[in-house]
């Protein structure tokens, strides 16, 4: 694996829903973009091509958790998702700037013209760090609409 290394499998990206921030004790969705894809270079002058797959994810929320998965997570579709939660968000308990980070570890194949083999071990890959916002989010009753009546009961008039 080390002789593959030089390779450098394309990481893609961590993406926190919704854009970057979240709500305390609400989950946050988090996904991984890295895919399984191939290769083209040379090895001992010799022409091959390099297949690496995901196996792993380790997404580590910036608050001290983190999960490992085997999921790479999935975008929320639409309005009617957003805010739910997914195998691979998280709920954070406290307000806070943090900075998010993933890990995706990936397996390697090799082909040298003669078919795929599998090359033994894992390459650990470090995706950029996603800052995130944490908000505490309160809630008010009110008498109506406040953009119609800003001097109504609860809207602060």
């Amino acid at each position: 694996m080390s002789d593959l290394a030089a390779f450098r499998p394309l990481v893609g990206e961590l993406v926190v829903e919704p854009d970057g921030w979240g709500v305390v004790g609400t989950p946050t969705n988090f996904y991984a973009t890295a895919e399984t894809h191939t290769m083209s270079g040379e090895l001992f002058d010799v022409p091959i091509e390099v297949r690496w797959t995901p196996t792993s994810y380790v997404f580590d929320y910036g608050d001290g958790t983190s999960e490992t998965s085997t999921a790479s997570g999935t975008a929320w579709r639409g309005p009617e998702e957003s805010w739910t939660e997914t195998t691979t968000s998280h709920t954070y308990a406290s307000r806070d700037d943090v900075t998010a980070s993933l890990t995706v570890v990936f397996t390697a194949e090799v082909d040298a013209g003669g078919g795929w083999f599998p090359v033994p071990g894992t390459l650990p890959v470090a995706a950029p760090s996603v800052g995130v916002k944490i908000f505490e989010v309160g809630t008010v009753l009110t008498n109506g609409d406040c953009m119609a009546n800003p001097t109504a009961a609860g809207c602060g008039g």
